[in-house]
C-alpha cells in the first residue's frame, strides 16, 4: 500500500512522462501554463443535539486560515488533450493552534488512436480534513461540480450515481484522510451514434493518521469497478443503451471480529431504450438492476429492480422539463421483498441574466463506500432548487435550497440499535421492517466579484441541518468561506 507522499510523487512523475513523451508531442499543439495564488478563511461551526452534545465538541468545528499556489498545465494536439492541475494548501488551524498541508491533484488525458477509437485516463488525489472535498478536488464547497477548464474523462455512469458511489459521510466530522481515484477507459464508435467501451476505476480511501483502530475514523477500503458499455442507434427515432458494472470492495478490517469480513461485491446492469419524437421530445425507457453480496454473514444480500418511463421535453429554447417514474422491487436475503416506486423530475429555465433549476428524485441506491458503517440499500428522496444571477459582467451570485431523506433498509450494528430505539427488536421478515432514517436540510448562497482583470473575491455561506436516529448524526452546521485569488496565464 502506497503512502500519500509516494502516491503524490508517482502521480506527478506519471503526468510529466505523459506530457514529455506523448507520441503526438512532435505534432502541432498548443500548451498553456496557468498559475494562481490564493488565500482564504474557513469558519465551520457544528452544534450537536441530544442530552450530551459536549461529547462531540469540536468534531466539525474549524477556524482555518489558508494560502496556496496553484499550477495548471494544459496541452492539446490534433488527436489528444492532457491536463495537470496541482494545489498544495498551507493551513493554520486557529482553533487548535496547529498547521498542516492539504494536497489536491488532478491528471486527465484523452487520445484518439483512430478516427473512431479513443482512450482516456484521469486521476484525482486528495489529502484533506474536509469530507466535502472528496467529490471534486478543486471545488470550494463540494457542491460546485468539476473545476472549469479541467478535462473530465468520460464516465460510465450518470453524474449523480458516480458522485454518490464514493461520497464520504459528513457525520464523522473532522477527520484527516486521503483518497485516490484512477479511471482508465476506451471507446470505439462502430456506427453512427453507436459505440462500445470498457473501463476500469480504482478508488482508495485511507486515514492519514494510520491504522490505529480508532472507531471514529473512516473505514478504509479499495474499490475496483470494471465496466462495459454498448449503445446502438437503430434509426433516427430509436436508440438502445446497455451498461454493466462489476464492483469489488476490499475493506481494511481492523477492529472487525476475527473470522468476519466487510468485503463485498456489487453487480449492476442498466438497459435503456430512447424514442425520439422530433427535436423537442424524447421518451426514455430504463430498467436498472442492482445486487450486493456481503462477505459478512450478518448482512443480508440485497437486490433492486427498477423500471422507469420518462419524458424529456423542450418547452422552448430556454425551458426544459424532464419527468419520469415507475415501479421498483427491492428484496433481501431471507426476507420478503416489497413493491415500491421511483420517480424523477427536473425543470430548468434560462433567463437573460439568470438560470433556475429545480430537481426532485426518489430512488433506491446501494451506498457501500461512505467510510462508515451506514452502508447498504438506501431509500433516497432529494429535492433541490438552484438560482444563479449575473448582476454585472464582474459580479455574480447563486443560492440553493436542498432537502434530502435517506432511509437505510436493514441497517447493522449501532445503526440498527438506534433505529429500533427502545422498542422490541424486529424479526426483520420484510425489507424495511427496520429503517435507519436521516433528514437533511441545507441552504446556501455565494457572491463572486472579479476585478483588476485577474482577481476574484468570493464569500460563501452554507447551512446544513440533519436529524437522524443516532444522536451523533444529529447536528447543525454553519459554514462561511472567504477567498481571494489571482489567476494569470503564465505561458502559451
Amino acid at each position: 500500500m502506497l503512502n500519500n507522499s509516494k502516491l503524490l510523487r508517482f502521480a506527478v512523475t506519471l503526468s510529466g512522462v505523459i506530457v514529455l513523451f506523448a507520441p503526438s508531442c512532435a505534432a502541432a499543439r498548443q500548451t498553456t501554463v496557468t498559475g494562481s495564488i490564493g488565500m482564504g478563511y474557513n469558519y465551520w461551526e457544528r452544534t450537536y443535539k441530544g442530552e450530551n452534545p459536549e461529547a462531540y465538541l469540536n468534531e466539525g468545528d474549524r477556524r482555518d486560515w489558508s494560502v496556496w499556489p496553484e499550477i495548471e498545465l494544459r496541452s492539446s494536439g490534433i488527436h489528444d488533450l492532457l491536463s495537470l492541475r496541482y494545489r498544495p494548501v498551507l493551513t493554520y488551524d486557529d482553533l487548535r493552534d496547529t498547521s498542516y498541508v492539504d494536497h489536491y491533484l488532478t491528471l486527465a488525458g484523452q487520445r484518439s488512436l483512430t478516427r473512431n477509437w479513443n482512450v482516456s485516463l484521469s486521476n484525482n488525489f486528495v489529502l484533506s480534513t474536509d469530507p466535502t472535498r472528496d467529490e471534486t478536488p478543486f471545488s470550494r464547497l463540494g457542491h460546485e461540480g468539476p473545476a472549469a477548464g479541467t478535462p473530465q474523462g468520460p464516465t460510465t455512469q450518470n453524474a449523480e450515481q458516480a458522485s454518490r458511489d464514493t461520497q464520504l459521510t459528513w457525520n464523522l466530522g473532522r477527520r484527516r484522510y486521503w483518497t485516490n481515484d484512477l479511471t482508465v477507459r476506451t471507446d470505439y464508435t462502430y456506427a453512427e451514434d453507436s459505440n462500445v467501451g470498457v473501463g476500469y476505476t480504482y478508488d482508495a480511501l485511507r486515514n492519514e493518521s494510520g491504522d490505529n483502530g480508532n472507531a471514529d475514523e473512516y473505514e478504509e477500503y479499495d474499490r475496483h469497478d470494471f465496466s462495459g458499455l454498448c449503445s446502438y442507434r437503430f434509426s433516427p427515432a430509436w436508440k438502445s443503451n446497455l451498461e454493466l458494472h462489476y464492483i469489488k470492495g476490499l475493506y481494511n478490517d481492523n477492529g472487525v471480529p476475527a473470522g468476519l469480513s466487510s468485503d463485498l461485491e456489487e453487480y449492476r446492469a442498466d438497459f435503456g431504450v430512447d424514442y425520439n419524437q422530433g427535436v423537442t421530445d424524447t421518451f426514455p425507457f430504463l430498467y436498472k438492476f442492482r445486487e450486493t453480496r456481503y462477505d459478512d454473514y450478518r448482512r443480508n444480500d440485497i437486490w433492486v429492480h427498477e423500471f422507469t418511463v420518462g419524458w424529456d421535453h423542450a418547452l422552448d429554447e430556454r425551458t426544459h422539463l424532464i419527468i419520469g417514474g415507475g415501479p421498483a422491487y427491492v428484496d433481501a436475503e431471507d426476507m420478503n421483498g416489497e413493491w415500491v416506486y421511483s420517480l424523477y423530475l427536473t425543470f430548468t429555465r434560462a433567463y437573460q441574466h439568470a438560470n433556475f433549476s429545480a430537481r426532485l428524485e426518489k430512488t433506491y441506491a446501494t451506498e457501500n463506500f461512505t467510510g462508515a458503517g451506514d452502508i447498504g440499500l438506501s431509500d433516497i428522496v432529494e429535492a433541490r432548487t438552484d438560482l444563479t444571477y449575473q448582476f454585472t459582467e464582474k459580479l455574480s451570485s447563486g443560492i440553493f435550497g436542498l432537502y434530502r431523506y435517506r432511509g437505510i433498509l436493514n441497517p447493522q450494528g449501532e445503526y440498527y440499535r438506534a433505529a429500533v430505539g427502545d422498542g422490541v427488536p424486529s424479526t426483520g421478515r420484510n425489507v424495511g421492517d427496520v429503517t435507519y432514517i436521516e433528514h437533511g436540510y441545507s441552504a446556501g448562497a455565494n457572491l463572486d466579484y472579479r476585478f483588476l482583470r485577474w482577481f476574484v473575491a468570493s464569500v460563501r455561506y452554507v447551512y446544513y441541518k440533519q436529524d437522524a436516529d443516532l444522536v451523533r448524526d444529529s447536528y447543525t452546521d454553519n459554514r462561511i468561506m472567504l477567498q481571494l485569488a489571482v489567476t494569470k496565464e503564465l505561458w502559451r
